[in-house]
């Protein structure tokens, strides 16, 4: 094998882009020592090389065996990378307070790459309103003997992550690994607080607005949101009393949702107890025919549908029935254009959705390679840093305003093979003409930035 050669030469991007936007030197500052002598890698040098690992492509700690044997690739990187056995042991030693220095390391660097963004564009992001979205997702293994594993409800061992996304900026701003049965309602007030930092250290001003699905319906959670100055659209899960709400709205309170053409919008009479003032329940509603829903009880439209109304459906009694969504939220919302956009808005919010896509199929996190927690919740961030690494990337790149995928960012900018000559003590890395071009655009756009205020 010519050792000459690499097939990751835009690594080179991942060592520029640290000197530009100082990657490595916030990442120490924030994770602190993770070794009593001060030799051998950093904190923040091992977080980045297991983000570069994954960031090409990676799904495993020996990953890091197999980008060491690309002599050329790894040489590119701002520092070595270690074996798989070191990865593990180092990965070990972050705890909480640790991992929770990414997630300040990653706003501060976010602050300095929307630096690079036409002014517009980082005025729409920083000065307007920032949604952050909170989900969670199961990561299933198949052994018990791993650490904080348990049976999901859905019967799978799994480990599950719970992130705050930032829709604009298209970066995450915390994460946390917990077990299968972990209560997004139980552990997000805490998440608040620090995706809250998270954006402000990023230079965002704007109002805050949190979004999330039923599984963070809580008056705790509201409460939490509420206290830190911010906005929120929850998701309500079906219960008798909004059922009786639904049906005391009149037929002229509805109105037609935004693209959806068989969709009504309205806000219900109903208040959940003991959530904050100013709280308010938007509902939609779609049509459905009867030849469209089922009477099997796993069906997902079905169980959306009133018991009344789906007996007199699946009796031959009535033609159509509606189904029904619940949002509770603490907006201003008064006229029927601005109700009508916030459940357009809550409706298409799919960022966090798809960055839990994105990770399980561009950097690994498909899977929990370890039986240690610790190693595991280091593998996740460090599939969550490359995430972050391809956002930044693309806002020093010129591949346009369209977020892509890793597997995108790694197929036009990372996977680009080259050869290393030496002239004179002086190393040059060599693209074919076509990689070449977009690689040189991307690093006048990159060391450009180095000579700009990050704001």
């Amino acid at each position: 094998m010519d050792g000459s050669l690499t097939e990751n030469g835009g690594l080179l991007l991942v060592a520029e882009l640290d000197r530009a936007l100082g990657i490595t030197a916030a990442l120490d500052t924030a994770i602190g020592p993770v070794k009593a002598r001060e030799r051998g890698l950093s904190g923040g040098e091992f977080a980045l090389a297991m983000a570069a690992v994954q960031l090409t492509g990676e799904d495993h700690l020996v990953g890091f065996d197999r980008l060491r044997a690309d002599r050329v690739g790894e040489g590119l990187l701002p520092a070595p990378v270690p074996p798989s056995t070191t990865a593990a042991t180092l990965a070990a030693r972050f705890d909480q307070a640790r991992r929770e220095g990414v997630e300040r390391a990653c706003a501060q660097v976010t602050a300095r790459a929307l630096a690079a963004l036409p002014v517009a564009e980082r005025a729409r992001i920083l000065t307007g309103r920032v949604t952050i979205d909170l989900d969670a997702k199961d990561i299933e293994v198949y052994s018990t003997r791993k650490e904080q594993v348990v049976r999901s409800y859905k019967g799978e061992i799994a480990g599950r992550v719970h992130a705050a996304h930032w829709a604009q900026a298209g970066t995450v701003l915390v994460a946390d690994l917990l077990d299968g049965r972990s209560d997004g309602r139980t552990h997000s007030p805490g998440q608040v607080d620090r995706a809250v930092e998270a954006v402000r250290t990023a230079g965002a001003t704007g109002p805050i607005l949190f979004q999330g699905d039923s599984g963070y319906y809580a008056g705790k959670v509201a409460e939490k949101i509420v206290a830190r100055g911010c906005l929120f659209r929850l998701a309500v899960p079906r219960s008798a009393p909004l059922w009786r709400a639904v049906a005391a709205v009149h037929d002229d309170d509805w109105i037609d949702a935004l693209d959806y053409p068989a969709a009504q919008v309205a806000v219900l009479d109903y208040v959940p107890t003991g959530w904050p003032g100013g709280t308010r329940v938007i509902v939609r509603r779609v049509r459905y025919d009867a030849a469209d829903l089922s009477a099997d009880p796993r069906s997902r439209r079905s169980r959306t549908v009133g018991r009344d109304q789906l007996a007199l459906v699946l009796d031959g009694i009535a033609d159509t029935a509606y189904a029904y969504s619940f949002m509770a939220a603490n907006e201003v919302l008064d006229l029927d254009e601005e109700i009508a956009l916030a459940e357009w808005e809550f409706r298409r919010r799919t960022r966090i959705e798809e960055l839990f896509r994105d990770t399980a199929h561009g950097a690994g996190l498909n899977h929990l390679p370890s039986a240690s927690h610790a190693v595991n919740s280091m593998w996740m961030w460090g599939a969550l840093l490359a995430y972050n690494l391809a956002a930044w990337l693309q806002m020093l790149s010129p591949l346009g305003t369209a977020r892509r995928r890793i597997a995108t960012v790694r197929r036009l900018l990372i996977h680009r093979a080259a050869r290393c000559t030496a002239t004179a003590r002086r190393h040059e890395l060599h693209f074919t003409a076509q990689a070449g071009e977009l690689i040189a655009q991307t690093l006048a756009r990159i060391r450009a930035h180095r000579h700009l205020p990050a704001t």
